[in-house]
C-alpha cells in the first residue's frame, strides 16, 4: 500500500492505495466488477465520472474529497491502480488464512450435499443478470471451510452465510481469483467479467 495525504480546508486526510492485486480485497473486487456492468449497460458514460467512482471503491477515498484532491495527485493515484486494466494472476492455493482461521478449498463438486446444491442454485439465481461475481464472497462460505479434528472438511450449514460472509469479504481476491474461475469457466461455464479496468484518461 501507499499513502496518500491530502489537505482539505486546512484537515490533512489520508488513505491507503492498493498498489497490486494482493491488496485488492474480495469486496472492492466486486464492486469493480459491477462498476464495469453498470458502466457497459449505460449510454453516453462520462469516463471522468468512472474514474472517480474506480478511485473511490479502491482508495475508500469518500467522492466529495476525491473532487477536491488536485489533479496532479490524482493523476499519481490513477497511475498507481493501472494494474486494474490487467487480469488476476490465478494463483491456485489449497487453502487460504485470516483471522487466525484456516480455511481449506473445496474443489469436489461432483458430490454436493442438498444444502451445498440449494444454496449455489439460489445464490445464482437471485444474483443479477445470474452473475456468480456479484453473490462471490457468498460463494466462498462454499467454497473455503475449516477441517474437522480427523482433517477432513466440515459439513456446509447454511449459517455459514451469516457467519463467514462478511470474513471472506476481506481476503484478498488474489487468493481466491483460482476458485472463481473454476466455479465460472470449469465447473458450470458461466459468464463472469473478470476484467476491470481503469481508463487512462487526464
Amino acid at each position: 500500500m501507499i499513502k496518500v495525504n491530502f489537505n482539505i480546508d486546512d484537515d490533512v486526510q489520508s488513505f491507503d492505495v492498493p498498489e497490486n492485486w494482493d491488496e485488492v480485497t474480495v469486496e472492492q473486487f466486486m464492486e469493480l466488477v459491477e462498476l464495469q456492468m453498470t458502466t457497459k449497460e449505460e449510454v453516453n458514460v462520462n469516463p471522468f465520472n468512472t474514474i472517480i467512482k474506480m478511485v473511490h471503491i479502491m482508495t475508500g477515498i469518500p467522492m466529495d474529497i476525491i473532487e477536491m484532491v488536485p489533479v496532479d495527485q490524482f493523476h499519481l493515484i490513477q497511475d498507481t491502480l493501472l494494474y486494474t486494466k490487467e487480469e488476476v494472476d490465478i494463483e491456485k492455493r489449497d487453502y487460504v488464512e485470516i483471522d487466525g482461521d484456516t480455511y481449506w478449498v473445496k474443489n469436489d463438486f461432483n458430490k454436493l450435499t442438498m444444502g451445498e446444491t440449494i444454496t449455489i442454485e439460489t445464490l445464482v439465481k437471485d444474483a443479477p443478470n445470474e452473475n456468480v461475481m456479484n453473490v462471490f464472497d457468498k460463494l466462498l462460505t462454499i467454497f473455503l471451510r475449516k477441517k474437522t479434528k480427523k482433517g477432513n472438511l466440515e459439513s456446509f450449514k447454511s449459517s455459514f452465510l451469516d457467519e463467514r460472509t462478511e470474513i471472506f469479504k476481506r481476503l484478498p481476491i488474489s487468493q481466491v481469483y483460482a476458485i472463481m474461475i473454476f466455479f465460472s469457466d470449469g465447473e458450470n461455464g458461466l459468464e463472469v467479467p473478470t476484467k476491470p479496468y481503469l481508463e487512462n484518461q487526464k
